[in-house]
């Protein structure tokens, strides 16, 4: 797939620090996965190789702005959030774009709400097949070469992810997909395939063996329906539907899960069917994985062998991306989950989401109070490129550096070894 530059992400996004640091990169060390180290004084300051916005969301922007320029008269309307970031969906709503929905999927804007001489932008996750007829039943041709353009902003690896599901899905495999039920880009997946075929969303490796055990034998409906009643689709029948199976994925979640996913699956089937007549039962769609989930989370993992002292990862509390970015790091050290520099309260307090709790939480003394100190900043697929760059200023002042402190260590950007590489 061609990757196209857009022109059209606002500049307010951007931040000098953290573009310095992407052009350093462009010239030293192109395809290494070493991260980039920033020296400030006696701080050093690791990013991963791979951060920040990739190419779907930089689309999805480009997209939206791009309409709003051609378009200054109309009414615009999201289907829901463009991509999961409060500064970019509240910038977009202080423009004077309305919600559809929630981030829990109820309907702000009625149907007879919207009419055919309304903008509306399908976000980057898509959306479902029942809220395009919507769209339809409003006088929004979805369907429309100039709609499909213009105006539906989904990733391309979100839609490579749907056409490879149709594809298996007529061949008869009922359609696994690695997910969180809930969230917009699974819910849409789901939608789009099932039309052809059976789906079964399953969260993580827990459930992944859940079916596996009943595949092999090992458990009966009942408990299947325990762990799975409504994560299916309609007519699902797991004694007939479970006997060949593809498993895609939600493409904000950890890759090395979905692999270990299908991977447990793959042997069960094995177990059942024998591996002689193993391609009939199992799809292989490893093609179907986001590179940018990849890069970022291969690029992440590289640097946990730098022994920081703590990680802060900028992004919003509902991105998927963003939190498998903190779960890579927490292996090996404290890491924060913020949304802005505004969470860092002060040298001695942050405040942040736990991923775990799923609630925002205070934390006391999380700085080194001595120098030297070495931390780790990084940002989800759907974190502007500012947000960073106030962080990095920010600790960086915490310890008594300025403006010209920093300008002095983007001087002196390195590698920084020992890291894996590509």
């Amino acid at each position: 797939m061609a990757f196209k530059q857009f022109d059209r992400v606002p500049n307010h996004y951007a931040g000098p620090v953290i573009q310095r640091i992407k052009d350093f990169r462009e010239n030293e060390g192109k395809r290494s996965l070493a991260p980039t180290r920033l020296t400030v004084g006696r701080l050093e300051v690791l990013v991963p190789r791979h951060f920040g916005f990739c190419y779907g969301v930089e689309r999805a922007i480009h997209m939206a702005f791009s309409a709003m320029d051609r378009h200054p008269d109309k009414r615009f309307n999201l289907v829901s959030e463009i991509i999961h970031n409060p500064l970019v969906n509240d910038d977009l709503e202080g423009r004077g774009v309305r919600f559809m929905h929630d981030q829990n999927g109820e309907r702000l804007v009625s149907e007879e709400e919207i009419s055919s001489d309304d903008v509306v932008l399908i976000p980057a996750f898509g959306t479902t097949r029942e809220i395009e007829d919507s769209l339809q039943r409003s006088g929004i041709d979805t369907a429309s070469e100039e709609f499909r353009e213009h105006y539906d902003t989904t990733c391309p690896f979100v839609s490579k992810v749907w056409t490879r599901g149709e594809e298996l899905a007529r061949e008869g495999y009922t359609i696994i997909i690695h997910g969180k039920y809930r969230h917009e880009e699974t819910q849409a997946t789901r939608s789009h395939t099932q039309q052809y075929g059976r789906t079964l969303v399953v969260l993580d490796r827990e459930e992944a063996l859940s079916v596996a055990a009943f595949i092999t034998g090992r458990t009966g409906v009942g408990e299947f329906r325990e762990v799975f009643e409504g994560k299916w689709s309609e007519g699902f029948d797991p004694e007939r539907d479970l006997s060949r199976v593809a498993v895609v994925n939600q493409t904000t979640m950890l890759a090395e899960e979905t692999k270990e996913v299908a991977a447990i699956l793959r042997d069960a089937m094995a177990e059942r069917y024998g591996s002689k007549d193993l391609d009939r039962h199992f799809a292989d769609t490893a093609d179907t994985l986001c590179y940018a989930t990849n890069w970022n989370q291969n690029a992440t993992r590289a640097l946990l062998d730098s022994e920081p002292d703590l990680a802060v990862i900028v992004g919003g509390y509902n991105s998927s991306n963003t939190s498998h970015l903190v779960e890579i790091c927490e292996r090996v050290m404290p890491s924060y989950l913020i949304g802005s520099a505004g969470d860092l309260l002060s040298r001695e307090r942050i405040r942040h989401y736990d991923i775990h709790r799923k609630e925002v939480v205070e934390t006391g003394m999380w700085l080194p109070e001595e120098l030297p100190a070495r931390l780790v900043v990084t940002s989800g697929a759907s974190c502007p490129d500012v947000l960073m760059d106030d962080v990095v200023q920010r600790i960086a002042g915490y310890y008594g550096y300025d403006g010209d402190d920093i300008r002095a260590g983007l001087r002196n950007l390195a590698l920084h070894e020992p890291a894996a590489v590509s």
